[in-house]
């Protein structure tokens, strides 16, 4: 699984470092948790994205406070009830 040492969010990173080593020993596919479907594939598959898309050329106060959710159109928007 690829490091994310370098990243400009050094809690962030450490986070996903952490994340990464607990998913790594996990057979493919296991569920994680029964409740939500959630499984190594879907962590594997977060984990890939953040490291691609990781934003390591900025400085940290360069970038925005907020990020506003309707810019992402991948993500499925849901309320909460």
């Amino acid at each position: 699984m690829a490091a994310f040492d370098d990243s400009t969010d050094p809690k962030l990173g450490a986070a996903c470092n952490r994340l990464a080593a607990f998913v790594e020993p996990m057979p493919a596919g296991v569920l994680v948790d029964r409740t939500s479907g959630l499984t190594e594939d879907d962590l594997a598959l977060i984990l890939r994205h953040l490291h691609s898309t990781r934003r390591n050329d900025t400085a940290a106060e360069d970038l925005p406070d907020a990020i506003d959710p309707a810019s992402y159109t991948t993500v499925p928007r849901t309320s909460r009830s």
